[in-house]
């Protein structure tokens, strides 16, 4: 009966720890540039929560470099404070092929894998 009731605690007590839910959708497109044929990546984050800062995204464990910079504006495009449904894209640059991605937020990260 002991052993039992040493069980259900454990049990109890590793559900307890589970991670929260992501707040955030990822979407990674491996892309090829037309003029010069070179592989590069394309993220998109989209909030699935009322208020998202996205404060990173990183490709390939920082092997990526990313495109920060608006080409219109000249300001960086990350970090972005998202409601829901709105998303942010980036690229990152050529040569550059997805194998991770983790993406940074106000309430944690998440890292997706292909």
């Amino acid at each position: 009966m002991k052993k039992l009731g040493v069980v259900v605690a454990l049990a109890g007590a590793l559900m307890g720890c589970s991670d929260p839910e992501p707040n955030v959708e990822i979407e990674t497109f491996n892309r090829v540039n037309e003029l010069f044929g070179v592989k590069y990546v394309e993220v998109k984050v989209k909030a699935i929560q009322d208020q998202v800062t996205v404060e990173d995204i990183i490709v390939n464990k920082g092997n990526c470099k990313i495109e920060n910079l608006n080409g219109f504006t000249r300001k960086p495009i990350i970090p972005k404070q998202l409601k829901f449904g709105e998303s942010v894209s980036v690229a990152f640059t050529a040569p550059c092929e997805a194998t991770q991605v983790d993406v940074v937020t106000s309430d944690g990260s998440w890292t997706v894998s292909y």
